[in-house]
This record gives structure tokens, C-alpha cells and sequence, in this order.
């Protein structure tokens, strides 16, 4: 008999009553293995206080219960918690040092995981592969295949996962050598090569092998077949699935997914409605298809036609309501819900870019949602939008009790956020703390340096990224080039610049000429400037056309800024900024009647400047301001308030 209390499963025992897993409590018995199941799915919830809570309870525990716990603990980044209920083990087995090594070596922890693999009495070959996934995981490359090596005994996961961690790490060749060293070489092992060749773009290498495969599963093809329909040879992938022997339902998903990724819609629904039988995911692969290119209505007649929709339904025609921008059939549609998830919650929050987006976080904690990864960098974005300090504070305080203090892209959203809001020595404390430093960490930190004008320090930071083993990118030489703008370093800026292509074979984006172009023109370099905006093999942003006007006025060469704005009128004739920027040149030089005709202009056009807002952020409220907006309930104080301030400034001169 099964019976169900607050959401907790009991079982009664119809045998064996007075057996040491069976206690009674209120009349109703429960044995250990339902206890034991009640804490694992507390803790995949990642409900920690109630897993807790049940183990409070338990008036017997055996060695599954404590490995239940190191394990939920580890799972949900609360490796403190983990160790004690280690140490506090009165027996222990190999799948508990196994549990606690593994909840080091995923948390980045490897000094202390190495400490305790040291110490575990007869290690398995899962101890092993703990141990080496753990290096992998954090780079540290060498240190994996050396203890791979000193292995006395390896199974079939020991050589797929250092095969696997080779090519994450770029090292082909490495893998190959080390396929071809295994004894025995299994269809897994067939397929992490496969996988391997697939994520590093080498389509031909992984075609060879699949031909020269002497034995094939469904897996197998169904890799290949995705792998064309990456490459966007959907002949060949469609030629392979015509050949299968055995077509399974991932099989036709495969195709469908790879038709949806090349665009070629009819082709997915044609084959759709040809598969003998469809799961759940085969109808989301659909919905989510129409959604992500755009043709909502199609994902919407579908989802009305599911036989049965889940909760990847639902979260798919949310985010394609999102995407059409209408926010009320979103929200509608979210309260109907059957049921939420992380995945729901974070869709809402993300598509709020203001006070709505904690009002959503604030509801999601409170029906007991534990925020992953994409909340806290969905709230952490709009803290660092609005640059609302105190929210920022509390949210990171949860990312610590949460146990994504470690998380690297999570981290380096709290640096952008702190960086922001004008708190860089927080930034900067938050970066040296961290664990798991990454490149998108680096950047970070790199661009909060320059946008804080402290160009040595950003500037210094980028050999020690190179030092630290991590390759630049895009971004962090957008950083480099705007700590150069902002402190007129020149010679510096464009060695950066030229070394993007020549040393880390990244072509430079418009965004990237933008900064030269900012840098240039700062430096009252305008003629150079001008030259390398008409040299440009790329169309540059409004922002980029606006700088250099700016630049131009700043060093009153009014004719080349005359000359710039005729230009940027026949390519961007929509662009007001460029207007107002006209305007404002033609008035510091005293053309009055130029200065107002282009006013005219604008206003013939209907043409409007974007009015400015500012905010601030008071006892957890956000307080916004508009050009003579008198919407707020204190008004009067606030214009009485600035008046008195504007005579001060002028006392003072």
C-alpha cells in the first residue's frame, strides 16, 4: 500500500514488522529505502532544508542515508555540509569516500580532492575517474593524463573520459593516440571519438571512423547524422538516415532538429508527419523549431494538437510568446501553467528589464524554487542595468547560500554588476576569491577596469590571463581597446588591435573598429580616424559615426565634422543622434539659423530624441525619473529640493 502525507510517500509494510527498517510513526509504517528515496528527490528539487529536515527525523540511518546526504549535499554546491556529514559517518564505505571525492573534484575543490583520494583505503576504478574528471574539469590537462597513466586497473569510462576531456580541450591528436592504445576499443568508446571529431568541426576524420566502425549502434548514427546537420549537409545527413537499419524516434528527432537548425522548415514537418510513431520530444523538437524561427503560430496550432504536453511544452510556447514581445498572453499563460520550473520562472524574469524582474524573483523563492545559473544571471543583468546596489548585494548573497559562488559565468556577472555600479574594489575582491577562473571571468574583470578608466590595471591583467593559461577572445580585447580610449593610449591600443589577426586569428568586429575609431578620434587623431572609417570592410555602428562627430566638435575641426555628418546622412538617415550632434556643432560656431534648421528638420521628419531617464534605487524601491516628469508622489519636494541645490552650485561657481 502506498500512501501519500504532505507530499511525502509512505509505504506500509505488509511483512516483517519487526525488521530494523521498519519504524512506525503515527500509526503508519515507513522503511529506510522510502526515507532514503524521500531525501534524494528533496535534494534533486534541490529542496536542501527539507532533505534535511527528513534526516532530522529518521529515528534510524543506515550507510545509504549518509551517502544520500554527502551526496545531495555535493550536488547542490554545499561542500562544507557534505564533509561534515562525512566526518560524522560512524561506517564507511567506498561509494562514501566516492560521493565526497566527486563533490570535490565537480566543485573545483582539487587540492582538498586530491588530499582525500590519497587517503581512501581500496580505490576503485569510479575513484579513479573521479579524480581524473575533476582535472579535467578545471584545465588542468597534464595532471589528468598522469594519474590516467599511474591507473593500475582502467575500465571503459577511464578511456572515454580522457579521450572526451583531450578533445574539450582542443587536443585531437592526443585522443586519437590514446583511441588506438585501448585494448579493447567498445562502440562507446566508437562513439566519444565520433562525438569528439563533432564538437571540434573535423566532419571528415569522424565520417572515416564511422565507415571503419566494426560494429554500429543507434547512438552512432544518429551522431553522424547530427553532425552533417550541424555542417549543414543535410543530404548526407538525410542519405545516412535513409541507410539506417534501425530508425528510433532520437533517430527521426535528429533529422528534425537538423532540418529546424538549416532553416528548412517544410522539410521538418513533412518528415514529422511521416514518423510511425511520435513521443513527447518529437512534438517539442516541432514546437521548439517553429518557436526559434520565428513562426509562432505554427508552435501554437501544434501544442493545441498534443496528444500530451509537458512541462517543455509549456516552456516553449512561453518563450515564443516572449520573443513576439506580447508579455500579457506570457504572463496569462504562465499562471496557467500546470506546473513550473526553474526553466519557466527564468523565461519570465529574463524577458523583465526592471523593478518586474524582482517582483518575479522574490515569487519564484517563495514557492520554493531554487534559482540555477540563468536566474541569478538573469536578476544579476537587470541589478547591473538599473545599477541597483543593495538588490545586487542580496541577490549575491544568495548566489553564496546557494552554493554558485564557484559557478564562473554566475561569478562574472556579480563582477559586472559590482563594477556597474561603481563598487570595482568589490569587483576585484569577488575575481580573487574565485575558484574557477575562466575567460569570461577575465573579461569581466578586464572590462570593469576599463570602464572604470583604470587602463594600467586592465592593461596588466591581460598577460596574466595569458600566463593563467586562458585564450583571449572577442570581448576581451574589446576590453583591452577601450581602457586604451579611455586613457588616449594610441601605440597601445593599435598593438592590440593588429594582433587580434596576426597572434590569436580573431578578425577584428565593428565593434572592435568602433573603439579605434573612439580611440583615434579622443586623441584629437581625426583625419587618421576618418581614414580607417572609410577603409572599413565592415558597416559600423550609430554610436561609432556619433563619437567621431563628437571628437570633432570637442577639437573644433568643424569642417571634417561637416564632412562626417553629410556622410552619415546619406547611409543613416533615420539616425537622430547624428541630427542633434549637427545641430550642436552648427551652435558652437555660432551658425545659429544652420542649428535651427536643422531642428526644423527633425521635426519635419518626426524625428524625436530619445528623452533620458534616470533612477535610484530607495529602501528596496525603484524611483524613476523622466525630463519634467511630475508622476512621482513627491514632485513638489523633489523640484523644491533641486531648486535649493541649483542655488548652491551657482554660490559655490
Amino acid at each position: 500500500m502506498v500512501f501519500t502525507q504532505t507530499g511525502t510517500l509512505f509505504r506500509c509494510m505488509s511483512s516483517n514488522a519487526n525488521s530494523p527498517l521498519a519504524v512506525g510513526v503515527g500509526g503508519v509504517r515507513r522503511d529506510i529505502y522510502q526515507w532514503n528515496l524521500n531525501i534524494t528527490s528533496c535534494f534533486k528539487r534541490g529542496n536542501v532544508e527539507s532533505a534535511c529536515r527528513i534526516f532530522d527525523e529518521m529515528p534510524y540511518r543506515n550507510v545509504v542515508t549518509w551517502n544520500c546526504m554527502i551526496s545531495g549535499y555535493a550536488r547542490n554546491g554545499k561542500i562544507r555540509e557534505a564533509r561534515k556529514a562525512f566526518d560524522d559517518m560512524p561506517f564507511k564505505n567506498i561509494v562514501s569516500w566516492t560521493a565526497m571525492l566527486t563533490g570535490y573534484a565537480r566543485g573545483g575543490r582539487l587540492e582538498e580532492a586530491r588530499s582525500l583520494f590519497e587517503r581512501i583505503p581500496h580505490k576503485t576504478v569510479v575513484c579513479w575517474n573521479s579524480m581524473i574528471s575533476g582535472y579535467l574539469g578545471t584545465r588542468k590537462i597534464q595532471e589528468a593524463r598522469e594519474l590516467f597513466n599511474a591507473m593500475p586497473v582502467r575500465n571503459c569510462a577511464s578511456w572515454t573520459t580522457i579521450i572526451e576531456g583531450y578533445f574539450c580541450h582542443g587536443l585531437a591528436s592526443e585522443a586519437v593516440n590514446l583511441f588506438y592504445q585501448a585494448p579493447v576499443r567498445t562502440v562507446s568508446l566508437y562513439n566519444a571519438m565520433l562525438s569528439g571529431y563533432a564538437e571540434m568541426g573535423h566532419l571528415e576524420d569522424a565520417f572515416k571512423l564511422f565507415l571503419k566502425m566494426p560494429q554500429r549502434d543507434v547512438a552512432s548514427w544518429t551522431t553522424m547524422i547530427t553532425s552533417f546537420s550541424q555542417a549543414g549537409k543535410m543530404d548526407n545527413a538525410r542519405g545516412l538516415f535513409e541507410e539506417m537499419p534501425e530508425k528510433d524516434v532520437v533517430a527521426w528527432t535528429a533529422m528534425i532538429r537538423g532540418y529546424f537548425h538549416n532553416n528548412r522548415i517544410e522539410d521538418a514537418r513533412k518528415l514529422f508527419d511521416e514518423m510511425p510513431r511520435r513521443d513527447v520530444v518529437a512534438w517539442n523538437s516541432m514546437i521548439g523549431g517553429y518557436v526559434r524561427n520565428g513562426r509562432f503560430q505554427e508552435a501554437l496550432e501544434l501544442f493545441m494538437k498534443m496528444p500530451r504536453q509537458d512541462i517543455v511544452s509549456w516552456n516553449s510556447m512561453l518563450q515564443g510568446y516572449v520573443q513576439e514581445g506580447d508579455m500579457i498572453n506570457a504572463c496569462i499563460l504562465f499562471e496557467k501553467m500546470p506546473q513550473k520550473d526553474v526553466i519557466s520562472w527564468n523565461t519570465m524574469i529574463s524577458a523583465c528589464q526592471s523593478e518586474e524582474a524582482f517582483v518575479l524573483y522574490s515569487q519564484m523563492l517563495q514557492d520554493g524554487f531554487r534559482p540555477d545559473q540563468g536566474t541569478f544571471t538573469s536578476v544579476i543583468s537587470v541589478c547591473s542595468a538599473l545599477a541597483l546596489i543593495g538588490w545586487g548585494k542580496a541577490v549575491h548573497l544568495r548566489v553564496i547560500k546557494t552554493g554558485y559562488e564557484n559557478d564562473a559565468m554566475v561569478i562574472s556577472s556579480v563582477i559586472s554588476m559590482y563594477s556597474k555600479c561603481g563598487f570595482l574594489d568589490d569587483a576585484a575582491l569577488v575575481f580573487k576569491r574565485m575558484i574557477k577562473q575562466d575567460t569570461v571571468a577575465w573579461n569581466a574583470m578586464i572590462v570593469a577596469q576599463a570602464n572604470h578608466g583604470s587602463a594600467v590595471e586592465a592593461l596588466k591583467l591581460f598577460p596574466s590571463m595569458i600566463q593563467a593559461g586562458f585564450e583571449p577572445d572577442h570581448v576581451t580585447f574589446l576590453g583591452l581597446l577601450i581602457a586604451c580610449a579611455h586613457s588616449g593610449l594610441v601605440d597601445e591600443g593599435w598593438k592590440h588591435f593588429r594582433s587580434m589577426e596576426k597572434n590569436w586569428n580573431l578578425i577584428p568586429k565593428p565593434e572592435h573598429y568602433a573603439c579605434m575609431v573612439d580611440l583615434l578620434g579622443r586623441s584629437g587623431l581625426l583625419v587618421e580616424a576618418y581614414e580607417l572609417v572609410k577603409q572599413l570592410p565592415v558597416d559600423l555602428p550609430a554610436y561609432t559615426w556619433e563619437a567621431l562627430l563628437c571628437s570633432c566638435k570637442v577639437h573644433e575641426n568643424f569642417e571634417l565634422g561637416e564632412l562626417v555628418a553629410q556622410t552619415v546622412s546619406r547611409i543613416q538617415p533615420s539616425n537622430v543622434g547624428i541630427y542633434v550632434l549637427v545641430s550642436n556643432i552648427y551652435a558652437a560656431r555660432g551658425m545659429w539659423d544652420d542649428a535651427a534648421n536643422i531642428r526644423a528638420l527633425m521635426k519635419h521628419c518626426g524625428a524625436k530624441k530619445e528623452v533620458a531617464c534616470s533612477w535610484i534605487e530607495l529602501r528596496g524601491r525603484i524611483c524613476q525619473f523622466v525630463y519634467n516628469d511630475r508622476s512621482h508622489p513627491r514632485t513638489e519636494d523633489i523640484y523644491r529640493d533641486l531648486a535649493s541645490l541649483s542655488i548652491i552650485i551657482e554660490e559655490i561657481g
